[in-house]
């Protein structure tokens, strides 16, 4: 079977990188690729400030909606509340895993009621920093959300609970024999050097993108095979290792301790309904 590839961008938000989004987007329409857009309801983040926030952000949204490409929603406000790893151990850090379920669910419905009002439906859970819990799935639920793009596997698949997993392997484009593989993008971090970088994976490899819609289609119910389970298991060890062991590199790196020294990490957000 043949390799395919799922584009998904991560933080999408008023204030977003434009100038390479831009670019970005118009390569998309150009090749006909359908990506997975993680849009932040509420940014609360000064990270994600790169530029002066856009006042046609919602239409745009839902210009990108309209298009076919699907809108995934990406956590509330991007605000780390937590130091939990969350289900799959990527980084010590979430927005939701480790917090009560009742706070969950009011960021989670002020999220919703956001998109609501702009007339967006999101269809895909991404969690920032690839964290959250069994608490947050089960809420998804309860909000009509049955998609979820992370985790490990060779191919989506369908869980117990009815929830169908588009596993999110990888930040840039690796050659496979077969699998479905999702590449995660942040275009707030792209020079013109990734960009260009960028333009040359998606000519070399854009016979291989799918859809959502298409893996829906192809993978709803399928379910993960002992293979898959034993991939997860060591995807997610060699993550857990491979952090403290990146966290001490930082410690001892001169150029990353200015960004840790202020810290990514909100606590004591006062989290209300909208």
């Amino acid at each position: 079977m043949k390799t395919r590839f799922i584009l998904r961008f991560d933080d999408i938000c008023p204030t977003m990188n434009w100038e390479i989004w831009n670019a970005v987007e118009q390569d998309l329409i150009d090749l006909k690729i359908r990506p997975i857009l993680a849009v932040v309801p509420d940014n609360r983040d000064k990270h994600l400030v790169i530029t002066a926030e856009i006042e046609d952000f919602w239409s745009r949204v839902r210009s990108w909606q309209e298009r076919g490409w699907t809108i995934g929603l990406h956590g509330y406000q991007h605000r780390y509340l937590t130091s939990e790893a969350g289900m799959f151990g990527r980084t010590g850090r979430s927005e939701f895993a480790g917090l009560p379920t009742e706070i969950q669910e009011i960021k989670l419905r002020n999220a919703m009621n956001i998109f609501q009002r702009h007339n967006v439906l999101p269809e895909v859970w991404v969690a920032p920093a690839h964290s959250f819990d069994s608490n947050t799935i089960a809420l998804l639920l309860k909000l009509g959300i049955r998609i979820i793009s992370d985790g490990y596997a060779i191919y989506p698949y369908r869980d117990e609970e009815g929830v169908t997993w588009i596993p999110q392997q990888f930040g840039k484009f690796r050659r496979f024999p077969f699998g479905v593989w999702t590449i995660c993008c942040h275009v707030n971090d792209w020079s013109s050097l990734d960009l260009a970088q960028f333009r040359r994976d998606l000519q070399k490899y854009r016979s291989h993108f799918t859809t959502v819609s298409e893996v829906l289609q192809a993978y709803r119910e399928r379910r993960r095979s002992w293979l898959e389970f034993s991939a997860n298991s060591l995807l997610g060890l060699g993550l857990r290792i491979g952090r403290p062991l990146r966290d001490n590199f930082k410690r001892f790196d001169p150029s990353q301790q200015a960004a840790s020294s202020d810290p990514h990490l909100a606590k004591g957000q006062n989290i209300r309904p909208l």
